[in-house]
């Protein structure tokens, strides 16, 4: 049990970036999460987190292990609630990553319904549109638009996510007219960190990629739409995010000849996960929801 404990605190503090934030998620001090963090380094002789800055870094060594930690603890959650045994059960743990436009846009909702339809499954929800495997960061099912693949993690395409490059009438009636993709290297651009100052571009010519010039990089993409609205550069964001301001006048799009390189929505599980009742359903069901949306018109096409 002492090594659960310990197990527990690097996890979550890996989760965190440090001991107090920690502290907080398992209802005890930092000084007891400290120590449990130290005695784990001290039992594999070897150290997980650079404490040279404020918030703490995983080191190669504590990366490595931080997703064997991740599946030693699911291996005994799963074992616990007799998920092991019985793996038709429907109850235990459920950890999730998916992006808060779509959980806003009615995932969050079916969520919901299942937690009512399954009291005995407890689910962890992150909000992040980060890419990454979820076999190694310790998630069941993973909604993003990750490009790449990873292997024993299965995966379903949904569809390309709608984006469009946009603009306030009045900044653009101001500013010189933006004819071509390059234009924008002389706007000041507002700018989604995970997106980054790479802007791709399709054309007749082929692929066009402009390095523009961010004056605001932020992962909160409703303040750079009301950054936007107000006129202090142009936006790419998901179709759904502008949407209104673009029904209100207060955002237009600008270059729509040139469309914005495609990302799409796909949802993953680690093959492991999917031997679990729980995971399968869950997973069918967004899935479903995710196909009916694009079907329905949730992601509306853009032009």
């Amino acid at each position: 049990m002492d090594m659960l404990l310990k197990l527990k605190a690097f996890v979550v503090t890996a989760d965190t970036g440090n001991f107090s934030a920690a502290a907080r998620t398992l209802h005890t001090s930092p000084s007891v999460i400290m120590k449990r963090v130290d005695e784990l380094e001290w039992d594999f002789k070897t150290t997980f987190f650079d404490r040279s800055t404020r918030r703490l870094t995983l080191t190669d060594t504590g990366q490595s292990y931080l997703t064997h930690a991740r599946q030693l603890l699911r291996s005994y959650s799963d074992m616990v609630s007799g998920a092991i045994l019985n793996p038709g059960t429907i109850e235990g743990p459920i950890r999730i990553k998916a992006p808060a436009v779509l959980i806003r846009q009615g995932l969050g909702d079916l969520f919901i319904r299942y937690r009512a339809e399954h009291p005995l499954v407890q689910l962890e929800i992150i909000a992040s549109d980060r890419g990454g495997n979820p076999a190694e960061e310790g998630f069941d099912i993973s909604v993003g638009m990750d490009q790449m693949t990873y292997p024993d993690v299965v995966e379903q395409v949904i569809r390309p996510f709608p984006r469009l490059l946009c603009a306030a009438p009045a900044y653009l009636a101001r500013c010189e007219p933006l004819l071509h993709p390059r234009d924008l290297i002389h706007h000041p651009c507002l700018t989604f960190s995970l997106a980054g100052s790479i802007w791709g571009f399709n054309s007749p010519e082929g692929r066009i990629e402009v390095d523009v010039r961010p004056v605001l990089i932020t992962n909160d993409e409703g303040y750079l739409c009301a950054a936007a609205r107000d006129g202090h550069g142009i936006i790419q964001l998901a179709l759904p995010i502008v949407a209104d301001a673009l029904q209100a006048g207060q955002l237009v799009p600008v270059l729509e000849d040139f469309a914005l390189v495609e990302r799409w929505v796909k949802i993953m599980v680690p093959t492991a996960r999917l031997e679990l009742t729980r995971v399968k359903l869950l997973f069918d069901r967004m899935a479903m929801h995710l196909t009916a949306a694009r079907d329905e018109g949730l992601f509306p096409e853009s032009h």
